[in-house]
């Protein structure tokens, strides 16, 4: 959407008074936002998966005063090693380093685990925890096809564990104001359109060195150097821009919706990088949603114009999420402001989500959860039907028809 600068200027004051009216500032701060003290000590736990995700959101949420990570695992030694050297200047001992997760899960006597390793192996890895009694915190998407996210759910169960899927937007804390202040009281009214959409001008590509001339990841699944360092780019082991990056905003419509869509169109291609990948580079997806909303999803490789936005079109106002421009609210009045002035806030600055707050809220309320019975904010059943919607999204696009999302 195209706003004037007035426009946002008003927007902006808008969402400021509307949005965080009643929220404690301190949740908005990495320092404060969560309480580093858990009742009986900082959980005993470990990480499978120290790549780009492993090491960098996840490990850099962790803190020591509610986690004690105590071992880790990545089938690349380089990976452990550079997480090693961060934990121990971290403050944490240093862990115990594994190659097999097998291995860890059976020497280990752990509360948690995070599982943060490439999308395909998810289901194993996961059920393989929780069967010997841990918590299992696993990456998004759940799982590899709807069959094994439903094994994982069973096994949740079965062997009363928890299990929890990491969606960071369901802990961010001005999703949650959004949620409680704007979603909640149904201040939009009706909403009937959505769009989201996940712009990057980038070929996702990954070019990182093998660990030793000699590395051969083929034991684990992988033919070669390539294809595990790029795990995304290939169908045997990713849904690519459906399963790691579109399902944030799948489950993100879901929960300010309460629903979950009916039916599914979609397209896509490999239209602008033709470097040997499989996963399309473009893709875009249309959801019937009940009470008569259409949500529309794009996810693009070849354009960064917009960036990550989200925009809820109600009956009573528009509501917009941007990582470019922070947080907007329209109401129905056109050039209204509402509310009174938030003390001490400049209204004209964008007010954005926080993700560093948002990854340490969520690996602490895991360990809460385990340790203090803090409820789940997403949980492996919203999580089914996340991934379940989003696969329906890509039989959609490589079918180029209507998809049934209740036949998966």
């Amino acid at each position: 959407m195209y706003l004037t600068p007035e426009q946002k200027l008003v927007g902006r004051r808008n969402f400021w008074r509307m949005a965080v009216r009643g929220s404690n500032p301190d949740r908005f701060k990495i320092e404060t936002c969560v309480p580093r003290h858990l009742t009986g000590g900082p959980v005993k736990g470990a990480i499978v998966g120290v790549g780009r995700q492993g090491a960098g959101a996840l490990l850099e949420a962790c803190h020591k005063d509610f986690i004690d990570i105590q071992a880790i695992c990545d089938i690349n030694p380089v990976h452990r090693t550079l997480a090693s050297q961060q934990l121990v200047a971290a403050g944490w001992k240093q862990p115990r380093e594994y190659e097999d997760w097998q291995e860890m899960a059976q020497k280990e006597k752990l509360e948690v685990v995070i599982v943060a390793t490439p999308l395909w192996t998810h289901a194993e890895i996961a059920i393989g925890f929780l069967q010997a009694g841990v918590n299992v915190l696993c990456e998004k998407m759940m799982a590899y096809d709807v069959v094994s996210c439903h094994r994982m759910l069973d096994a949740s169960r079965s062997y009363h564990r928890l299990l929890e899927i990491g969606y960071p937007r369901f802990y961010e804390p001005l999703y949650q104001a959004v949620y409680e202040n704007f979603i909640r009281p149904k201040v939009l009214g009706d909403i009937h359109y959505v769009r989201l959409h996940t712009h990057r001008n980038q070929s996702w590509r990954w070019d990182e060195k093998a660990p030793s001339s000699s590395y051969n990841p083929s034991r684990w699944g992988y033919p070669d150097w390539e294809t595990l360092a790029n795990w995304r780019m290939y169908n045997r082991y990713s849904h690519g821009l459906v399963s790691e990056l579109g399902s944030h905003q799948i489950s993100l419509v879901e929960w300010f919706l309460g629903s979950t869509g009916q039916s599914v169109y979609g397209s896509g291609g490999i239209n602008c990088y033709k470097d040997g990948r499989e996963v399309d580079d473009h893709i875009f997806m249309t959801f019937n949603h009940p009470q008569a909303c259409t949500v529309e999803l794009s996810v693009i490789l070849s354009n960064s114009f917009g960036g990550l936005y989200e925009e809820f079109l109600g009956s009573n106002g528009t509501l917009i999420m941007s990582d470019l421009e922070g947080g907007m609210f329209f109401p129905k009045e056109a050039g209204c402001v509402m509310g009174e002035p938030v003390a001490g806030k400049d209204e004209t600055t964008p007010c954005k989500s926080n993700w560093d707050v948002a990854f340490r809220t969520e690996v602490w309320s895991f360990c809460s959860a385990v340790r203090q019975g803090t409820p789940l904010l997403c949980g492996p059943e919203r999580a089914l039907k996340s991934a379940t919607a989003a696969l329906a999204g890509k039989k959609a696009i490589a079918t180029r028809s209507r998809v049934e999302i209740s036949t998966l």
